[in-house]
């Protein structure tokens, strides 16, 4: 086992330490809620706890893509073959992020078409972003569909 893979591994047990301490002292503090007990009682005795353990979340939510990021730099400057592969992915998925731009609507809806909404995020920028993260999440989906019966069907050809 290389020294990298020794630091991640003891990184690994210790982030998932902390998180089952966090877990058990959560649900050990919690675990005796009377039913009765209203909620805005709940919040004022135990919103501190659910405040560390979005922290939490957060946090590791923070290093894992701050992981996701610097681990293929890394690689790329180590390897530079692989680097080629590495921007041939980032290039496929900007494809597919500029696919989805160009078929998301922007259009801003009146009070009329949106019964009951009145909230802030009917403007063109929120509309062209949230059409964006959703086709772009039908493409990736369609794509890995198809992906799958490619690999099946050809194995069936050779």
């Amino acid at each position: 086992m290389g020294n990298m893979s020794k630091i991640t591994s003891v990184l690994l047990y210790a982030l998932m330490a902390i998180s089952v301490i966090l877990l058990i002292l959560f649900f050990k503090a919690t675990a005796n809620i009377p039913a009765e007990t209203d909620f805005d009682t709940q919040i004022e005795l135990y919103g501190g706890l659910l405040d560390i353990m979005m922290y939490w979340a957060y946090i590791l939510i923070g290093l894992a893509a701050v992981a996701a990021i610097i681990f293929p730099l890394i690689k790329m400057v180590t390897n530079p073959k692989d680097a080629v592969k590495t921007l041939i992915s980032f290039a496929v998925v900007a494809v597919f992020v500029f696919i989805a731009y160009t078929l998301a609507d922007d259009t801003v809806y009146t009070t009329a078409e949106l019964p009951g909404y009145d909230g802030a995020d009917n403007v063109p920028g929120t509309l062209k972003f949230a059409g964006t993260m959703l086709w772009t999440t039908y493409l990736l989906f369609f794509g890995v569909i198809a992906s799958i019966l490619y690999a099946e069907i050809s194995k069936v050809f050779k």
